[in-house]
């Protein structure tokens, strides 16, 4: 995939109990599959990184880096960088996590 169609855009999730509701937020939001086992959040973590991989509408295969951060008062902060063959696509990801 060419990293010219690299979409990557921070945003903010709200108050949530803990990483792993966060993480799970996203993928059922976005519908796609976890790579590695990076899904799973160990316990107590204050930032994780998971790996997501799908294949949008027209057979455009799409993968996702989601940063998450939390802080005391539970606050998460998630950075989404979006890889995809179409840069259309990329910018849609963004815009389904904007508008979720």
């Amino acid at each position: 995939m060419n990293p010219d169609s690299e979409r990557v855009d921070e945003y903010g999730l709200g108050p949530r109990e803990n990483l792993s509701e966060a993480v799970n937020a996203v993928i059922n939001l976005l519908g796609m599959q976890p790579c590695e086992g990076t899904e799973v959040v160990p316990s107590n973590s204050r930032s994780h990184t998971c790996l997501l991989s799908g294949v949008f509408i027209g057979n455009v295969r799409v993968l996702v880096r989601l940063s998450f951060g939390i802080d005391g008062e539970k606050e998460v902060a998630m950075k989404l960088a979006v890889r995809s063959d179409d840069e259309s696509v990329s910018d849609a990801i963004h815009e389904i996590v904007a508008s979720g």
